[in-house]
């Protein structure tokens, strides 16, 4: 049997290159192992962590839906749809000439408020800070969010902007419409007496409160329809993060 340098055979050499070279193997082996399980393991916590974000979303979603109908309601102190009928019936009303015994429905509520939409947008700034928002679906619903929160941020803004021409138009009655409804309150025939304008179609007064009212009504007809669209949005978004989970 052939030596080698050391004496010793020379097959043994080669069994512990061999058996090195496995361990080797091994070891790499393992070392693949635990990186495929480690990379399993953060899907896993990815796709839980998404599923969580996903369905707060769509708890916010759900919050914005019954803020908007709220809004968009028959409801005397913040419903649009409400104000619009209520400004709707009183432009009949100037249309045909205010009388006496339509004091009172006039009276019964308020005309205008400005009354800011307040949508929930704490997830998806949430989404945003913690650069979860572009890993959290496919590009399609990343996109559908984007475009669902830039909807309702530019329908509130624009709520705002139509409600200043509102304002200014609500300026103009102090001296007429609100100056007799302070009054009215308390002494009905005194502030009738002391108002005339109310059955005068041509006085500035009455002018100022028709416009005021027009535009009220306008206002609010808008904004109804802007409120259910973003019903609709939601509604949509929903059903499409539905479909990814």
């Amino acid at each position: 049997m052939e030596k080698n340098r050391t004496g010793k055979p020379a097959y043994r050499t080669g069994r512990y290159l061999k058996y090195a070279f496995g361990e080797i193997i091994l070891v790499v082996i393992g070392i693949l192992i635990a990186l495929q399980v480690n990379n399993w393991n953060n899907e896993r916590l990815k796709s839980e962590r998404n599923r969580e974000l996903l369905i707060k979303l769509t708890k916010e979603l759900t919050l914005n839906i019954e803020r908007a109908a709220g809004l968009d309601s028959l409801s005397p102190g913040s419903g649009f749809k409400g104000r619009f009928l209520f400004s709707d019936s009183l432009t009949k009303i100037m249309q045909r000439g205010i009388e006496v015994s339509d004091l009172d429905f006039m009276m019964s509520r308020g005309i205008f408020w400005v009354n800011d939409f307040n949508l929930n947008t704490a997830v998806f700034e949430e989404l945003k800070n913690t650069a979860s928002l572009y890993a959290i679906g496919s590009d399609s619903l990343v996109t559908a969010i984007n475009s669902y929160y830039k909807l309702c941020e530019r329908e509130s803004y624009y709520n705002l902007k139509y409600s200043d021409e509102c304002i200014y138009l609500r300026q103009q009655c102090y001296d007429g419409w609100i100056d007799f409804a302070q009054v009215y309150r308390l002494q009905p025939k005194v502030a009738i007496t002391n108002h005339p304008w109310l059955f005068n179609q041509r006085a500035p007064e009455y002018i100022h409160l028709r416009q005021y009212v027009l535009r009220t009504k306008g206002h609010s007809r808008l904004i109804s329809g802007k409120l259910k669209g973003i019903i609709r949005e939601s509604q949509q978004l929903i059903t499409l993060i539905e479909r990814e989970q």
